[in-house]
């Protein structure tokens, strides 16, 4: 009893206060600090030279990110509490230890789709409303997370596909397309007449779809067949309209070819020259 009224005991006491105050406080503020600096890596400010992501990937990895640093935070406040109460600690990291080791063996696979999943959303392979192609399977991205993607494909079925398992993805959105159309012209045809016909009609699609970018352009005679020369015509387009202005050129070649009384190839029906036989 006397020792709880002696000044060294309530110093002693105060100091301990103290020091679980600043453990607190300081975790506090480590917290604060590092959330506002990968919010400001990742959200910058207009004008900012620093990482910029589209606002929804950014918002999601911020999210993680504030997680995983929110708790890691949390356990390390914790040890350093317990240790001012002269509590051993050592069997609590090292619990930590075997229980993390031990969650990481059993769900590799789980650990893999999420690791897989954030660097997906930070390098921005793909995104919602994206057309992709991966492994065998094709269509819109409905949703992207960090575990599975959702795709929906051309028949309406949905494919939920662990991020784990994308290993290759081909992103039909992304920049241009490119529409090609091959012309066939049979040989006894005047070639300069088909090619400054084809050139009139690459002006006309080009001016009346928006969905071309640059062109259509003639490339020229690309192939020799039997009955008939091949001209080919491209064109740059936007995403998944290539078919849009492939179509179109087809239509309007059918139209003025037609209309210039242009011969079309006559083929020959295999049977008609059976192949020999030897012997």
């Amino acid at each position: 009893m006397e020792q709880l009224l002696t000044p060294d005991f309530w110093l002693g006491i105060a100091i301990k206060f103290i020091r679980i105050a600043a453990i607190a406080i300081g975790g506090f503020m480590v917290l604060k600090f590092t959330n506002l600096m990968v919010g400001q890596f990742f959200i910058p400010k207009p004008g900012s030279k620093t990482l910029y992501l589209e606002e929804k990937r950014a918002r999601t990895l911020t999210s993680l990110l504030h997680s995983v640093i929110r708790y890691t935070i949390y356990f390390i406040i914790l040890v350093m509490l317990l240790q001012e109460f002269k509590i051993d600690t050592t069997s609590i990291v090292a619990g930590a230890g075997i229980i993390g080791l031990a969650l990481g063996v059993g769900a590799q696979s789980l650990i893999k789709d999420f690791v897989t999943g954030f660097f997906i959303i930070l390098e921005d392979h793909y995104g919602v409303g994206d057309y992709i192609a991966i492994g065998d399977m094709a269509g819109t991205v409905e949703e992207l997370g960090f575990r599975v993607t959702k795709l929906r494909d051309g028949n309406g079925i949905l494919h939920i596909i662990p991020n784990g398992s994308v290993a290759k993805v081909s992103n039909y959105t992304r920049g241009h397309m490119q529409a090609t159309v091959n012309v066939p012209v049979p040989y006894e045809a005047d070639i300069d007449q088909v090619l400054t016909l084809l050139d009139q009609i690459c002006v006309t699609v080009g001016h009346s779809l928006p969905e071309v970018l640059e062109g259509p352009s003639v490339l020229g005679v690309v192939e020799f067949k039997a009955g008939e020369v091949v001209i080919r015509i491209i064109a740059k387009t936007v995403p998944l309209q290539q078919v849009k202005v492939e179509t179109m050129l087809r239509r309007v070649i059918k139209e003025k070819f037609a209309a210039a009384k242009i011969p079309s190839p006559q083929y020959v029906h295999p049977a008609v020259f059976p192949e020999s036989k030897n012997g």
